[in-house]
């Protein structure tokens, strides 16, 4: 995972990429990274209909 920490409007967010590529559909969000979190963004392969339907 890669970290970083930014500030927008005074107040500090820290911002989490995780790579869940080639995990199972059901665990592309462990409960580590599902409690305390203001969004996620999900990115899938456009030549991979498989890809699409997973997210």
């Amino acid at each position: 995972a890669f970290t970083k920490f930014t500030r927008l409007n005074s107040t500090e967010y820290e911002v989490k990429l995780v790579d869940t590529a080639g995990q199972d559909e059901y665990s592309i969000f462990p409960l580590q990274y599902s409690m305390d979190f203001h969004g996620y963004v999900l990115v899938y392969s456009i030549t991979s209909t498989k890809s699409f339907q997973i997210v």
